[in-house]
């Protein structure tokens, strides 16, 4: 179905590039996020970086994903940005946590302990650098697979791995430093 609405696009139905802005913000706005660490920059890279691929889109060649093609757009632009801004910094709590709808008790207790999850899952990875917390985001978070991630990244796929392996570890870290300081709180 993608590539028969880039057939239509390039052929002058912008409208149907809509789709792609529908299915693949969320996680190009994670991606840039990871790499800038600015909610605000994140967006403007987003934003860039659909823009890049709807000028380019017929020099797509349909050899990969179309998603591995614009996330690999999303971390160029985002790194591009990082090196003209000198982002040293970040802010851990602009994280957006999606609005918990109260429609039982239990779905309520399981979205509330899925949010806060997914928010020690995202300070973990804002204290992390950049390439560690962007692997883990392509490989866990985004389920791509290491092919994707070395097209994305220009990583060859020994290192990813190896990469990986030590960027888990370090999760691992972090997170076991955090439930230390949590149980401490408690008690």
């Amino acid at each position: 179905m993608e590539l028969l609405y880039i057939r239509q696009v390039i052929a002058g139905d912008t409208a149907r590039f809509t789709y792609f802005v529908d299915t693949y913000k969320d996680m190009a706005f994670t991606i840039a996020y990871r790499i800038v660490q600015n909610k605000e920059d994140a967006e403007e890279v987003v934003q860039d970086s659909f823009v890049k691929a709807y000028t380019s889109l017929h020099a797509f060649r349909q050899d990969s994903k179309f998603s591995t093609w614009l996330y690999k757009i999303v971390v160029n632009t985002s790194l591009s940005k990082t090196r003209r801004k000198k982002l040293l910094t970040s802010d851990n709590d602009t994280t957006p946590i999606e609005e918990i709808a109260i429609d039982g008790m239990e779905n309520a207790y399981a979205k509330l302990a899925h949010a806060e999850q997914k928010k020690i899952i995202n300070a973990a990875l804002d204290e992390m650098n950049v390439e560690d917390s962007l692997l883990l985001t392509l490989f866990h978070l985004q389920e791509l697979t290491l092919d994707e991630i070395m097209e994305i990244t220009g990583i060859p796929i020994e290192n990813i791995k190896v990469k990986l392996h030590r960027a888990r570890k370090k999760m691992f870290t972090i997170l076991e430093k955090q439930l230390q300081s949590d149980i401490k709180t408690i008690f």
